[in-house]
C-alpha cells in the first residue's frame, strides 16, 4: 500500500469518543481485551492517498506521531504496523520467513510467495486474514512485514514445487508511511522492552500471596525467566566475544592496522563470531557495554596496541605471542543474523578516521553473464552481493582454472567465450575486438557490463547529530546506485535577496526539522522547509544569507557527512574591483 510516498494532511486529535471507539473495535477485531495504546492517551489522525496502488484511507498515530494503525476509505479492516506489532507480539498470527526474502523481496516491493515460507503454519493462517511476516533467524520473531493471506496455510506441510501468492504485503519496515513520519531512528527493541515494562509493572501496594509463591516456584524451576531479554548470561556472551577477538588475532589475515576501533569491532569481530544470533551477543551485551573498555581490558592484558583516548581509540598492534592463542582452537564463523543487512568481508571504499564521520562501502550484484561466471566457479559461496576485491578473487580464480594466462606474456589474458562476452558488451565493439587482454584493466568493464552497484552508509550519528556508542548501517540493506550527494545552492533570488538552499540530505538520515532548527541558529536568519523545484518529493532547507560554508562545516560536525559527499555551488557573482 506504501510503495510510493502517500500524500498526507496535518495530523489532528482523535475526539476521546472516537478514541475509545477505535479501541473497542481493535479489541473486537484482534480479539484482545487486553489491548490498549501504551498509555498514550492522545491518538492523532490524518487521512492519505497513495497512486501505487491507488488507494485512500486514514492513518493513526500515537502523541509521538508514530503511525499505530491505518485502513482503507472502502474496507473496516484496521492494519497494525510494524510498531504496533512489536510492542504486541499476539496482536497476529506470525508466518516465518528467511532473511533473504524479506530484506531482498519483500523491502523492494514484492508479495511474499509461498516458496518463500517455512512450515509448519498457525492454524490461523487462512485466506483473507491479517498475518505478520518474521524472519525464521530470529529467536525474538520481530514482525518486518504486514500482509493478508491469500493460501491456506494449515493445509501445506512442505513448500518446495509449491506455485503461487502466500501473502499480499501492505506494508512493511522502511517503506513510505515509515519514511513520511521520519521513523528512521526507531529500533525494535526499544519497543520491546517498553512492552516488557508495561505488560509486568511492579506495585509495591499490593502483596498477593498466590503471585508471590508463583514467583518463587519460576525462580526454583530451570525454565527462563520471562522477564529476562536475554537468551545468554552476561558470562557466556563475554566467551563468544573474548574468542572472537582470539579468532581475529590468529586467524583473520584482513585486519590491517592501523584500524579505528568502531571498524575493528565492525568488520572483524561480529564478523569473526560463531554461527549465533547477533542480537544477543554484542558488545553491548558484555561486562564492558562499551567498545573503548572491551578494547582497554585486553589492552591491559597484553592482547592489543591502543593508541588515542577516552572513546576515540585506534587499534595499532596486536600480539600473537600470548600463552591463550598457542592453544587457541579455531572454528567455523557464522553470518549474522541482526536485522540490519551484513557481507563477509566487507571492502570499505570510502572510511574516515575522524571520529563520527560516516564512511561508505560499495557491493556490486551480479547480473547477466556474472551469473554464469559464478556458476563456473563453484568454490565461491553463493549470496545476492559482492565486493569488488571478492569479484577480483572470482575472476582470478577462473582465469587460473582455464588456463588463460598467456604464456608469451604472462601480463595478458586469453579471453575465452564468458569472458569475451563480459568485456564487450556492444556487438559492434566485439566485432572488431580482439580476444586477448591486459590483465590489470579486465576487472573495469566486467564490473561496469555485469553488475549493478550498490552502496551502505555507516554513520555514528543518528538524525539528531547525537554520538552513539557502535557504528551502524544506515539502511537494512545496501541501495542501488551510487553513493549520492548533499546539494548546497547559494543564489541571489529577485530583489537581491540572498538564500543558501540545502537539500538531499534526508538520505543521509538527517532530519529537516532538526537541521533547520540548527540553521536557524547558526546563520541567525530564518528558515524555511519545502521541497526541491526539479524533484518535488525530495526535502529542502533554505536559509536566508550566503551560508554554504557554515552548513559545509555543520554537517561535517554534527552529523558526521564528509565534505567530498557535499556538491556546493556558489551562483553569487564576484564583484569586480574598480581600477
Amino acid at each position: 500500500m506504501f510503495k510510493k510516498e502517500p500524500h498526507i494532511k496535518a495530523l489532528s486529535n482523535l475526539k476521546n469518543s472516537d478514541r475509545k471507539k477505535l479501541l473497542q473495535t481493535i479489541k473486537t477485531q484482534t480479539n484482545l481485551e487486553t489491548y490498549n495504546f501504551n498509555n498514550s492517551n492522545i491518538i492523532k489522525q490524518t487521512n492519505f492517498q497513495t497512486t501505487n496502488p491507488p488507494s485512500i484511507g486514514t492513518i493513526f498515530t500515537n502523541d509521538s506521531n508514530i503511525p499505530i494503525w491505518f485502513k482503507s476509505k472502502h474496507n473496516d479492516l484496521l492494519y497494525p504496523t510494524v510498531f504496533t506489532c512489536w510492542n504486541n507480539h499476539d496482536i497476529l498470527p506470525t508466518l516465518l520467513s528467511h532473511d533473504f526474502v524479506i530484506q531482498e523481496k519483500l523491502f523492494n516491493g514484492a508479495n511474499l510467495m509461498i516458496s518463500g515460507t517455512i512450515p509448519p503454519f498457525d492454524s490461523r493462517l487462512i485466506p483473507g486474514t491479517l498475518c505478520g511476516i518474521a524472519s525464521v533467524q530470529d529467536p525474538k520473531r520481530i514482525v518486518w512485514a504486514i500482509g493478508v493471506v491469500k493460501m491456506n496455510m494449515p493445509s501445506f506441510d512442505k513448500v518446495v514445487g509449491e506455485t503461487g501468492v502466500a501473502v499480499e504485503v501492505i506494508h512493511h519496515f522502511e517503506d513510505e508511511l515509515f519514511k513520511i513520519f521520519k521513523c528512521n531512528d526507531l529500533k525494535p527493541d526499544e519497543f520491546v522492552k517498553e512492552q516488557l515494562n508495561t505488560e509486568h509493572p511492579q506495585d509495591n501496594d499490593v502483596a498477593d500471596e498466590d503471585t508471590t509463591r508463583k514467583k518463587e516456584e519460576n525462580r526454583e524451576s530451570n525454565e527462563p525467566d520471562f522477564e529476562v531479554l536475554d537468551h545468554f548470561k552476561t558470562e557466556d556472551v563475554d566467551y563468544f566475544i573474548t574468542r572472537s577477538l582470539y579468532y581475529t588475532i590468529t586467524q583473520d589475515t584482513k585486519v590491517e592496522l592501523p584500524i579505528s576501533a568502531s571498524n575493528f569491532i565492525s568488520q572483524h569481530i561480529n564478523k569473526n563470531l560463531p554461527d549465533i544470533s547477533h542480537n544477543e551477543v554484542n558488545i553491548k551485551k558484555t561486562s564492558w557495554k562499551k567498545t573503548a573498555k572491551f578494547l582497554k581490558h585486553f589492552e591491559k592484558e597484553g592482547f592489543l596496541k591502543l593508541k588515542g583516548k577516552g572513546d576515540d581509540l585506534t587499534v595499532v598492534g596486536m600480539n600473537k605471542t600470548k600463552d591463550e592463542l598457542k592453544n587457541f582452537v579455531p572454528y567455523k564463523i557464522g553470518k549474522s543474523t541482526t536485522p540490519s543487512f551484513s557481507l563477509s568481508s566487507p571492502n570499505t571504499n570510502d572510511k574516515s578516521d575522524t571520529k563520527g564521520m560516516m564512511y561508505s562501502e560499495t557491493f556490486y550484484k551480479p547480473i547477466n553473464h556474472a551469473k554464469d561466471l559464478l556458476k563456473a566457479v563453484p568454490t565461491i559461496p553463493t549470496k545476492p552481493l559482492y565486493t569488488q576485491q571478492e569479484i577480483r578473487d572470482i575472476v582470478t580464480s577462473y582465469i587460473n582454472s582455464k588456463n588463460l594466462i598467456d604464456m608469451k606474456n604472462k601480463k595478458m589474458i586469453l579471453l575465452d567465450d564468458l569472458l569475451f562476452n563480459m568485456v564487450h558488451k556492444r556487438q559492434s565493439e566485439a566485432n572488431a575486438a580482439p580476444r586477448t587482454m591486459m590483465r590489470g584493466t579486465i576487472l573495469e568493464p566486467i564490473l561496469a557490463n555485469n553488475f549493478t552497484e550498490h552502496y551502505q552508509i555507516y554513520r555514528k550519528r543518528n538524525g539528531k547529530g547525537e554520538l552513539m556508542e557502535d557504528v551502524e548501517p544506515l539502511f537494512k540493506s545496501p541501495q542501488r546506485g551510487h553513493l549520492p550527494q548533499i546539494d548546497i545552492l547559494t543564489e541571489m533570488k529577485i530583489g537581491r535577496k540572498v538564500i543558501t538552499k540545502v537539500s538531499n540530505f534526508e538520505i543521509f538520515g538527517i532530519s529537516s526539522d532538526f537541521l533547520a532548527a540548527d540553521l536557524r541558529k547558526l546563520c541567525s536568519g530564518s528558515t524555511t522547509i519545502g521541497e526541491t523545484m526539479t524533484s518535488p518529493k525530495t526535502p529542502e532547507v533554505q536559509v536566508q544569507g550566503p551560508h554554504g560554508q557554515i552548513i559545509i562545516d555543520h554537517l561535517n560536525k554534527k552529523f558526521g557527512v564528509p565534505t567530498k559527499w557535499i556538491n556546493y555551488v556558489n551562483k553569487l557573482k564576484n564583484k569586480k574591483k574598480r581600477k
